[in-house]
């Protein structure tokens, strides 16, 4: 379990390092996203059947640094939709000048 929860760390840190990327490859997160996915599902499994792992520092730090992740995750997403809905707007007021022309 120990290498699984090195490379589910080593994954988290990896992931947060492209969502601070000015320009995000979502097809790299994505890749990192289901790999981390396969070994969390590994690592749940093992919480489930040992009481002892799932009160481990280590398996507490993984669950924390989930919900770290998937803070991150969702306000890079609302800044995105933020920026779109900007573009949107001012597309829009492009297309109304174009009338005049």
């Amino acid at each position: 379990m120990d290498n699984h929860l090195s490379q589910l760390s080593d994954l988290d840190h990896e992931i947060s390092e492209h969502l601070q990327e000015e320009e995000i490859n979502t097809e790299v997160i994505h890749r990192l996203v289901d790999k981390r996915d396969q070994i969390l599902q590994v690592l749940v499994q093992e919480a489930s059947e040992n009481q002892q792992f799932s009160r481990s520092e280590p398996w507490q730090c993984a669950i924390e640094r989930t919900q770290r992740l998937v803070e991150e995750m969702q306000l890079k997403t609302s800044g995105i939709g933020h920026s779109l809905k900007k573009y949107r707007y001012g597309n829009k007021s492009v297309q109304q000048y174009k009338k005049f022309l």
